[in-house]
């Protein structure tokens, strides 16, 4: 009844249920039952409910005896001999779980034109969206964290899961053409956008556009704009059920070692090793009382276990490192924030200005700035240490107890009989940001052959291609001084968990195509550049930060290994397609991926620190030693503990990027 307004209102719902059962998953349980059965289990007969039942009657109530035939002496010293089916089934454990998703959105939205400008009719937008969203994960209840009695070989536990997330968002859009046909401007219109979201569980949001479009003519456009977006975090960040995983170690290795390369770690905090009297040092970034700080804490978290860890000889203790594997608890939380993004973006449009049928081409190329804050990130293990080590310090061993009390310290742990690490506790927080800024670009021509000279050829030929280049992409994962701002471009990082790693200076796709009516055949080359590894940029981003503490004092030196990783060479992969349209019925397709069969880029070659036999062992620790020059350890640099040998990186690859 508005002029030419028209509105509509939607509903859907959706549900998805998934049943997910794994073979070949044995009980640890009834796996160590059978095995410390007399002869591995060989003839054996075993019940449940029957031992420590005593009970002539009752013996083995409720449950069946489970024969097996083979046992598993054989299996285990015998070069992985099959055992009997009746033994495998006595162990076996297939996982059992179900996963369930629900949505739900309902929609309000209207259009229509509103008043006239110079320019033309402003239209807009507007309307009123609810979504829900659940979900559902229920564990075999072997694989549950609620199981203390047995768990599955090999597998790590998981909570059950049911949460919803409900948003009400309202929003409106607003296409205003400002002006039109001037002699040096054919258009110029904004568009204009604005959203507040309303979440249930999160803080409310609001997010705006402001875009322009810059027609100067029929082969000239400007393009560009700013643009505020969010993301809220989703189920699993948010409510993800205590459950273990294997993962990185961190960074630096334990925190509590009077060798530790933390720096926040207590490496230094006696002058000499109490068991053989060699020196010890710090940590480059450490200071003394930093270094006496996490000391006096790490004794307060052992307990009475601080005489096994720090006055034992064969004790637990471990010198610097990290990296490797470790045992990590990981769990959601619940006081999340959504991310925030700006961005920024200009571009031009570009077309032929000639007649020429060979200059047929469109050009595009657009500039971004990208900038992302309270990026929502799982804790590092090495930031999980330094919010107990290191965000205080403490001079006394009252205030020692009473930060290792605090849920930072508990989140990692001791063993209250050895002293020993045990497993850290992470968690999501908003603590990091990201920013990054390049160039994508375009460029299409086609041109019949006939145009070419070649009017005895029918078709035409057509060249295209997708690039972008990449000025920068840095981020910083925690607010800790420890932590510096890494630069990725020119490297396979970032390494952060959720970001596309792959930094790459630039990438390139070319297309190159014969078209006919009813055939065609394509080309295309991907073409990636060399790059260097994950590993250099953090070593930049030390060397960096200890240059401007060097400098000017702010910040904190950080140390680092000079790497004897590889670059990844460049990679070039061909495409080949083609289509035949037999008629109006039938159409063909084939294409052949890799023609050139290349082999994926190896992304893990290292030339290691080997131990050299033509020399003599002082020659070799000399070797080690001279790694860093005294300049380099000026600058961080942080002689190799420790020889290791070259790998040729045979089957570690990047399969995003290497087919």
């Amino acid at each position: 009844p508005i002029k030419d307004w028209t509105g509509e209102i939607y509903f859907s719902h959706g549900e998805s249920s998934t049943y997910n059962v794994a073979f070949g998953n044995n009980s640890l349980a009834r796996w160590r039952g059978m095995v410390t059965a007399p002869d591995y289990g060989r003839n054996a007969l075993l019940q449940s409910n029957r031992t420590n039942n005593p009970s002539p009657d009752n013996g083995g109530f409720g449950s069946v005896a489970v024969p097996c035939t083979s046992g598993y002496y054989e299996n285990i010293f015998n070069g992985d001999a099959t055992p009997s089916r009746d033994c495998q089934y006595a162990v076996e454990a297939p996982l059992q779980t179900r996963t369930q998703n629900q949505q739900d959105i309902f929609e309000l939205n209207f259009q229509g034109g509103l008043f006239d400008l110079p320019g033309g009719e402003v239209r807009t937008a507007l309307g009123y969206q609810q979504r829900r969203n659940a979900s559902q994960f229920h564990p075999d209840i072997l694989q549950s964290t609620a199981v203390f009695n047995d768990q599955v070989i090999g597998v790590y536990p998981n909570g059950s899961l049911q949460k919803q997330e409900v948003v009400k968002d309202l929003w409106a859009e607003v296409l205003i053409p400002v002006l039109k046909d001037l002699p040096f401007l054919k258009k110029f219109e904004l568009e204009l956008g604005g959203r507040h979201s309303g979440y249930k569980n999160t803080d409310s949001t609001n997010t705006y556009k402001i875009n322009a479009n810059i027609q100067v003519n029929d082969w000239l456009r400007f393009r560009g704009g700013y643009n505020k977006a969010t993301r809220a975090p989703n189920l699993g960040e948010l409510y993800l059920p205590l459950q273990q995983i294997f993962g990185g170690g961190g960074v630096y290795g334990d925190a509590c070692s009077l060798a530790s390369n933390a720096p926040f770690g207590a490496g230094g905090a006696l002058p000499n090793d109490p068991f053989n009297g060699n020196p010890l040092t710090r940590a480059v970034g450490q200071t003394a009382a930093g270094a006496q700080s996490a000391y006096l804490i790490c004794r307060a978290m052992m307990g009475a276990a601080v005489s096994q860890f720090y006055d034992n000889p064969t004790g637990p203790q471990a010198a610097g490192g990290g990296g490797g594997f470790a045992w990590l608890n990981q769990t959601g939380n619940p006081n999340l924030k959504s991310e925030k993004a700006d961005t920024y973006t200009a571009g031009i449009v570009l077309r032929s200005p000639w007649d020429n049928p060979l200059t047929r081409f469109t050009f595009t190329a657009d500039w971004y700035k990208i900038s992302i804050k309270d990026a929502i990130l799982p804790y590092a293990p090495s930031y999980a240490a330094f919010r107990c080590f290191g965000a205080v310090t403490v001079t006394s061993a009252a205030e020692a107890a009473a930060q290792a009390a605090t849920e930072a310290c508990q989140n990692v742990p001791r063993n209250q009989s050895t002293g020993g690490a045990i497993s850290t506790l992470l968690s999501y927080d908003n603590q990091a940001w990201v920013k990054t800024r390049g160039i994508d670009f375009t460029f299409n021509w086609s041109a019949d052959l006939a145009d070419m000279g070649l009017e005895s050829i029918p078709g035409a030929l057509s060249l295209g291609f997708n690039g972008t280049w990449l000025d920068s992409y840095k981020t910083k994962t925690s607010p800790a001084t420890y932590d510096p701002v890494t630069e990725w471009k020119g490297t396979l990082g970032p390494t952060l968990t959720s970001f596309n790693a792959g930094a790459y200076d630039y990438r390139l796709f070319t297309s190159l195509g014969y078209n006919l009516a009813s055939f065609g055949v394509n080309l295309r080359w991907r073409h990636l550049p060399e790059v260097e590894g994950a590993g250099n940029a953090t070593i930049r981003a030390a060397q960096k930060a200890t240059a401007i503490y060097n400098a000017t004092g702010k910040g904190q030196p950080l140390g680092w290994t000079p790497t004897t990783a590889y670059n990844t060479p460049q990679y070039d992969q061909f495409d080949l397609s083609a289509f035949w349209n037999v008629n109006d019925t039938v159409s063909v397709r084939f294409g052949i991926d890799n023609v050139f069969d290349t082999q994926p880029s190896i992304t893990g070659k290292n030339a290691g620190r080997p131990y050299n036999s033509s020399l003599t062992p002082a020659q070799n620790t000399a070797a080690l030693a001279a790694v860093c020059s005294a300049e380099m350890v000026t600058a961080g640099c942080v002689r190799p503990t420790a020889y290791s040998l070259a790998t040729t990186g045979l089957g570690s690859t990047n399969t995003g990027f290497y087919d």
